[in-house]
């Protein structure tokens, strides 16, 4: 069983004000990381910890942030997995060790850590939860055998580095009075660091910041680790460098456009991306439909590019969250039609471009396809931003398993254009998205066959 946690993760440490708030606002700010729970850790010595299922707004609402106490505290948005997805397994996780708390946090997947876990549970020892973040918690613990207050930034580390390199993973320690946080050595996933009027904090993405007032911030390198205190944020190299893995699917869905990710900034990008699709994919149309909200940027890049005027032709329910991360294919389904509700008298007998970021699975892209066809389109021409999707994605990115994937199981583009509906698709090739972000440094592995 593979456990995707594609999540968002928040926390630091405030000068005067309860920390909790913070995290509420840096969590909606990562709302699009996970929307299947919320939790929150706080304290100063002593830690207290509330999760639930839910949107950040209803799982953590303000009467329950009211109660939640102390100047130190990390919090965690939840991506849908394809199994553990019970309350259990919401983050963050706190445990007691020798009469002290400790929490952690943690976006991604470390393969090591369920083959770990794994071994461990076959020579009978039992977990609370399914995920592999207890287990790495359970390591960092009995490898130290001390208190958590007595835990050191490097240690913590160099754990971390000997046990579960090879994994894709941003991680928050929630201690006595401070925050400890690792962003793994290959830099699969995102993870910075702000010094700000209001105190010293760490997020999955700058963006997580703009309720703050910011004096600077900073995006941790792969194998850097911070310590943050009330005096300050200390920054530390705690892995050897190695060529790094940089996940593009960051850049192509899951970032906010407002966000610079790997040195990038994620609008700029999908724009760049939607200009060389369309120098690809060329097509004779009325108009550039975005399917909303991450198929919007590159929208733009492709009607900027092919001239073809944009129009918002999808209405989007805000309401109604990202489908791709709901946990189950039939909720995907109607999770679409309530979702996007197109514009009739805008549509009716034009020529479509429908701009996405990607296909996945295909049945999103059928159901969009096909609303647009109910509301009269007389063409619709699938364009994606991204190349096809057929490979299975270990380490952080909940794409199913290959029999799932509809450019895993049909070899010919012709025969997934029939099964979405299409007059004509087009694929952003792996070759145009390299020369946008460049061969080295980059996961492509998902878009690779037979690797």
């Amino acid at each position: 069983m593979k456990f995707a946690e594609e999540c968002g993760i928040f926390g630091g440490v405030t000068l005067t004000d309860n920390v909790a708030p913070y995290i509420q606002q840096g969590l909606q700010m990562l709302q699009h990381r996970g929307q299947e729970s919320a939790g929150i850790c706080t304290g100063n010595n002593n830690l207290s910890v509330y999760k639930d299922k839910g949107l950040v707004l209803n799982a953590l609402n303000d009467n329950i942030i009211q109660n939640m106490d102390g100047s130190c505290g990390v919090g965690h948005v939840r991506y849908s997995t394809q199994g553990g997805s019970d309350l259990m397994n919401a983050q963050p996780y706190m445990v007691r060790y020798l009469d002290e708390k400790v929490a952690i946090a943690h976006n991604g997947n470390v393969k090591a850590a369920v083959e770990m876990k794994n071994n461990l549970e076959k020579c009978g020892e039992v977990f609370i939860t399914s995920s592999e973040t207890e287990m790495m918690l359970r390591k960092v613990i009995s490898s130290l055998c001390k208190p958590p207050s007595q835990w050191k930034l490097e240690e913590v580390g160099h754990i971390l580095e000997m046990n579960f390199t090879g994994g894709a993973w941003s991680i928050l320690f929630c201690l006595p009075e401070r925050v400890l946080a690792y962003r793994d050595p290959l830099g699969y996933r995102p993870l910075f660091c702000c010094d700000a009027e209001e105190g010293f904090f760490i997020g999955s993405e700058d963006a997580s910041f703009q309720h703050l007032t910011r004096n600077s911030v900073k995006e941790l390198q792969p194998g850097e680790a911070v310590e943050i205190t009330s005096n300050g944020i200390r920054l530390i190299k705690y892995a050897q460098d190695q060529p790094s893995q940089m996940c593009v699917f960051e850049h192509i869905y899951f970032a906010r456009p407002d966000s610079n990710v790997f040195g990038r900034n994620v609008y700029m990008s999908r724009v760049e991306l939607g200009k060389k699709a369309a120098r690809e994919n060329p097509v004779d149309a009325d108009m550039v439909v975005p399917v909303m909200e991450s198929g919007f940027s590159s929208a733009i890049g492709y009607s900027q590019e092919s001239g073809i005027p944009l129009q918002m032709g999808l209405m989007k329910n805000h309401w109604i969250g990202r489908t791709f991360i709901l946990p189950e294919q039939k909720k995907r389904k109607i999770g679409v039609r309530r979702k996007l509700i197109p514009i009739v008298p805008l549509i009716e007998g034009k020529k479509l471009v429908l701009i996405d970021d990607s296909i996945v699975r295909g049945t999103t892209s059928r159901e969009i396809v096909s609303i647009l066809r109910e509301a009269g389109a007389k063409e619709v021409h699938f364009r994606t931003s991204a190349p096809q999707i057929v490979n299975t994605c270990y380490w952080g990115v909940d794409i199913p398993t290959k029999e799932e994937l509809i450019a895993a199981k049909y070899d010919d583009i012709d025969t997934i254009r029939n099964h979405i509906g299409a007059n004509t698709l087009g694929y952003l090739s792996l070759e145009g998205l390299k020369e946008i972000f460049g061969n080295k440094g980059w996961c492509y592995n998902c878009m690779t066959r037979g690797e």
